[in-house]
């Protein structure tokens, strides 16, 4: 099951500290802020692949990765394994500068099942 916290970041505005940063950095501290309110061990400050295990399926609390036309995104599997959880950009045209929303999305539908790349455990 989710916990309250992480149900209460959903559909909120995320990353006022991380502004100037790339997508790439905010995915990843999205993640990593999600592990802390499920008091998960903390996720290394690493990006991409590196310190993970891939994974053959998703299970509760995985980082899933995307492929997004040679670059990358990052989220967290929720409880169901048919959700993740991320930090969506509110216009995604310009991905560096907008604002971006903590969302839930499906793993099994169009975009997200085209782009993903694997699922890791840290």
């Amino acid at each position: 099951m989710i916990n309250k916290a992480v149900q209460n970041v959903l559909n909120k505005p995320y990353g006022e500290h991380t502004h100037g940063q790339s997508r790439r950095y905010i995915c990843w501290h999205f993640c990593r802020d999600i592990y802390k309110l499920l008091g998960l061990p903390p996720l290394k400050k690493i990006q991409h692949q590196s310190g993970l295990t891939r994974i053959d399926a998703p299970k509760l609390h995985c980082i899933v990765l995307f492929n997004l036309a040679g670059d990358w995104h990052a989220g967290v599997v929720y409880p169901d394994i048919l959700h993740f959880i991320h930090a969506s950009p509110l216009d995604i045209q310009d991905r560096e500068t907008t604002e971006y929303v903590a969302c839930k999305g499906r793993l099994t539908v169009w975009p997200y099942k085209l782009m993903i790349e694997g699922y890791y455990a840290p």
